[in-house]
């Protein structure tokens, strides 16, 4: 019977060419593929196609290739810096991608859109785990192959009808297909390449209406490295143009300047104001008000141009005091860090989540530390 050429991933054409060579390194043989997506669209893509029998060798060395190695690669050079956008094709996958554009486009950014979708071959994630392999579930493989690039080759058409040709064109895009498990190949390209930040939605097509935050993305925020900006479905479309305020929750932690320092390089060139606000109880506000003090005036020090406006709310209900604080300071977007779990553990709480206001539309961006 004769073999037939199967699709491991979709990549831009550089990446594909240094895929194709080391998979020959390994006498694998891959052919590529052009995509004939419509004009300007995105950076020229291929398909990669290796044989049906070379499947089995060929997923481990794909996997390492896109991140999932215990070799520390050296960062990309700054202009090479990335905004990476996992999408799933749904409406809020949309809506980030929509975001993450003009963010892209402040920063001088290249935006890379990433769609894993379900690997029928391979049941074991690690990818130097042994990989079963079950020549019945190749045809499963085709579709969704095929699946997967219809849909991101519509979701393209639907992102240049919105910002018209001339403005995508003046943002450096690129899109990665490939089959796998999302959470994990999310996390593994992020810690290769020199990714700034992570936008995603803070729902996908599973989502339910009962959950404020998809599981996915609930793992993402936790585990990524770099920070994650979480954008909800009824994110106004210009937040990426109009960062005017940003809250950033602190608990004085030794880690606070760390995630600033973070924040500052995405935000750089938008003239924003971050107010940094510590909820607090009544017992012992003036130590609260001095750390406050001394943190506003190393921030200002530090950044000078930017505006920092650090305040003490006084109150027992830290999520209550914050939403008032946030209704009437209209804030853009909310910051903190994974270190504040048990804040973001009630944030996502449905039955706390739905009586505040900002999470129908406020993206919280979450720094690890």
């Amino acid at each position: 019977m004769k073999q037939k050429l199967l699709t491991i991933a979709t990549l831009p054409f550089a990446k594909a060419q240094i895929l194709k060579t080391l998979l020959g390194k390994e006498a694998i043989e891959a052919v590529l593929d052009d995509l004939n997506l419509p004009e300007g669209t995105s950076s020229l893509a291929v398909r990669v196609q290796i044989m049906e029998e070379d499947l089995e060798k060929a997923f481990p060395i794909l996997e390492e290739f896109l991140g999932k190695s215990s070799v520390q690669h050296p960062p990309l050079r700054e202009e090479e810096r990335q905004i990476l956008v996992p999408v799933d094709f749904s409406g809020y996958s949309m809506k980030a991608a929509r975001v993450a554009f003009g963010i892209a486009r402040s920063l001088n950014a290249k935006m890379v859109l990433f769609h894993a979708y379900p690997n029928p071959i391979v049941y074991s994630v690690p990818f130097s785990d042994i990989y079963a392999f079950d020549t019945g579930l190749v045809v499963h493989l085709e579709n969704a192959e095929k699946n997967a690039r219809e849909q991101m080759e519509a979701f393209l058409k639907g992102l240049v009808r919105h910002f018209t040709r001339e403005v995508w064109n003046q943002v450096e895009t690129e899109f990665i297909i490939k089959a796998g498990d999302p959470r994990d190949d999310i996390l593994s390209y992020s810690q290769k390449h020199q990714v700034m930040v992570i936008v995603m939605g803070t729902q996908g097509k599973a989502g339910s209406e009962m959950d404020i935050l998809g599981s996915v993305t609930a793992e993402i925020i936790t585990d990524a490295r770099v920070p994650v900006l979480a954008i909800p479905e009824e994110t106004p479309e210009d937040i990426a143009t109009s960062f005017h305020k940003i809250l950033y929750a602190t608990n004085f932690d030794e880690k606070d300047f760390t995630a600033i320092e973070k924040l500052m390089r995405i935000i750089e060139p938008y003239h924003a104001e971050i107010k940094c606000i510590h909820v607090g109880r009544s017992e012992e506000p003036v130590w609260d008000v001095a750390k406050l003090q001394g943190m506003k005036d190393i921030l200002r020090n530090k950044y000078p141009s930017k505006v920092f406006d650090c305040q003490l709310i006084i109150g027992d209900d830290i999520l209550g005091e914050l939403q008032r604080f946030i209704e009437q300071e209209k804030i853009d977007v909310i910051a903190l860090t994974t270190r504040k779990r048990n804040m973001l553990a009630r944030m996502f709480n449905p039955g706390i989540a739905r009586k505040m206001l900002f999470h129908t539309s406020i993206p919280l961006l979450v720094f690890h530390t």
